[in-house]
């Protein structure tokens, strides 16, 4: 080969190198364009990505402070009501938190100091215009608030200004957290203002429950005191000599005098009943005795009505029993008292028996019976089968409903079954104690050594119609007796003369029966007091026992009432 085809091929190669290696130059220089971008890239993105963990962090932080403020303050506010001390504090708390510039909290509930409270940095808060929504953010994301409720109402707003606006992916975490806010605080003050009507409620319910006590008290006093007088002069003038006319009219006012005293025993019992007055008063009793004295009670009127009464005991009945006998005999009288009303012919059967640990009566009758459209509601109050104006049959409509809530205050059970035109049969269970046969105390068996025409009794009443007839009643009895106006007399008359019996009324003018009896007994008097009240409730009977009073004799009474006490404390 020639030197020119050799110089030839060799600049070939070079230039063929050449290429190759500005080939190679090139694509290094893009390789490193791209690795420095590509480092860029990288940093970028550790930027960005440590920038991520960074809000991560503060949201875990601001996320944490705020739970844990939730979680002290809903304590906090669990234990006391939502006072402006303690959410004055807790915004103060919520204002120490990062990126919160400024609080501020708003009620139309006057439940607490301040109806308006702020904390934080002097701001000007945005004033939000009104939607129905539960939370809103101000167009910059500067400010957020959320409202406080009660069910569907709005109570009140906590809202909030920050350093820098949270318009990041994790706003949404802040309404929430925020939200959790008002929901508490919300229900904090629902919980107080239930609270505080309650005790309203309460307050209202034992003032109402005053007055009706009070109330009962007093027309008890007012009702049976003229009741007193009206029964004690009939009962008076009857043992007079009087003509058969004469006789026949008192009849009548006697007769009419006892309806009087039972409507009013039952429109008093049913208004115990409404204000929770009512109490049993457990003794021991021998129902067989009870049983027949209510048997002598409707005797009579059975006789003159034309009917048939089978009364029936069984022998299984229990010598004596623990209970309330006069609610007992109520139950009884008021049973057969309304078969009496409704029987016109045949007869009325009370059968006795012992059954379950429960004295059970069984009453029937051959009356006109009961429609079934008025059986449902037969032992409401004020209901009667007839309420129309021409109805055959007078009454309250209380004694059924009263014997059923006697029966029930016992634990027992009343039912009845009634066929219209056939009759009516009412079954009652009370579950009664037996107990042992009670012996005779000496002062039982001892016989009365001191007649009562020996006694000299101070009577201290006010009304000169119960004075009139307590005088002629005890002048039958031919006891010496002197009457005082008010206890202050009485304590006066007490300083010069010896009475070995009081018969104390409660309700006096310028000293009551009850701050004389006190006061007597503080001076040390040792005899007898007796009451003589109309008032019939537990709470009266309780202050009688409390101020020294030995026992009571409830108006209207009778002459053997009278006698009856009169000679145990003789």
């Amino acid at each position: 080969m020639d030197s020119k085809k050799l110089i030839e091929l060799l600049n070939k190669k070079i230039l063929r190198e050449t290429k190759i290696r500005k080939a190679a130059e090139a694509l290094l220089e893009q390789k490193s364009t791209e690795l420095y971008y590509s480092k860029l890239l990288v940093e970028n993105s550790l930027l960005v990505v440590k920038k991520q963990v960074q809000q991560k962090e503060k949201l875990r932080i601001f996320t944490k402070k705020l739970e844990t403020l939730l979680l002290f303050y809903n304590s906090q506010l669990l234990q006391a009501p939502p006072s402006s001390i303690i959410i004055q504090k807790m915004l103060g708390d919520l204002t120490n938190i990062d990126n919160i510039k400024a609080v501020r909290f708003s009620t139309t509930l006057k439940l607490t100091e301040n109806k308006h409270l702020q904390s934080g940095d002097e701001c000007l808060f945005y004033d939000f215009p009104f939607t129905k929504n539960t939370i809103q953010w101000k167009d910059d994301y500067s400010q957020f608030c959320s409202y406080l409720h009660f069910g569907s109402d709005r109570v009140g707003i906590v809202q909030f200004i920050f350093t820098t606006s949270p318009k990041t992916t994790w706003y949404r975490t802040i309404e929430k957290q925020f939200c959790l806010i008002t929901d508490m605080l919300s229900a904090s003050l629902q919980r107080q203002l239930l609270l505080n009507n309650t005790i309203k409620e309460k307050i209202r319910a034992e003032s109402s429950e005053k007055t009706t006590r009070d109330f009962v008290a007093m027309i008890n006093h007012e009702l049976r005191t003229p009741l007193n007088g009206l029964l004690g002069a009939a009962e008076l003038i009857s043992t007079t000599s009087i003509t058969p006319y004469q006789k026949k009219l008192l009849n009548t006012v006697d007769q009419a005098g006892e309806m009087l005293r039972v409507i009013i025993n039952d429109l008093l019992d049913i208004s115990k009943i409404n204000a929770g007055m009512l109490d049993l008063k457990l003794v021991r009793f021998c129902p067989r005795t009870l049983i027949e004295t209510v048997k002598q009670i409707f005797q009579s009127e059975m006789k003159a009505k034309g009917l048939v009464f089978n009364c029936e005991i069984n022998k299984l009945i229990p010598q004596n029993l623990l209970g309330d006998s006069d609610r007992v005999k109520q139950i009884l009288i008021n049973l057969i008292g309304n078969s009496v009303k409704f029987t016109s012919k045949g007869g009325i059967s009370l059968v006795a028996s012992w059954k379950d640990n429960s004295l059970l009566f069984i009453i029937s009758d051959t009356g006109c019976g009961i429609p079934k459209d008025k059986q449902a509601r037969l032992f409401d109050p004020f209901i009667q089968v007839d309420n129309s104006t021409q109805r055959q049959f007078e009454g309250t409509g209380l004694g059924l409903s009263i014997c059923k809530y006697l029966v029930e205050l016992m634990k027992g059970n009343v039912t009845f079954t009634s066929q219209l035109n056939k009759g009516t049969k009412f079954t009652v269970y009370i579950p009664l104690k037996p107990i042992a046969e009670k012996l005779k105390s000496t002062v039982e068996a001892t016989k009365f050594t001191r007649p009562i025409d020996k006694l000299k009794i101070l009577a201290v009443e006010d009304i000169k119609m119960n004075q009139v007839i307590l005088g002629m009643m005890l002048d039958e009895f031919n006891i010496e007796h002197q009457f005082s106006e008010n206890g202050l007399l009485a304590l006066e008359v007490l300083k010069v003369n010896v009475f070995d019996i009081i018969l104390m009324d409660c309700r006096m003018p310028i000293l009551d029966g009850f701050q004389t009896t006190k006061a007597l007994r503080d001076l040390g008097y040792n005899r007898p007091i007796i009451a003589i009240t109309s008032g019939t409730t537990s709470l009266e009977t309780t202050e009688c026992r409390a101020s020294g009073m030995d026992d009571i004799l409830h108006k209207p009474y009778k002459r053997e009432e009278l006698q009856k006490i009169l000679k145990k404390w003789a």
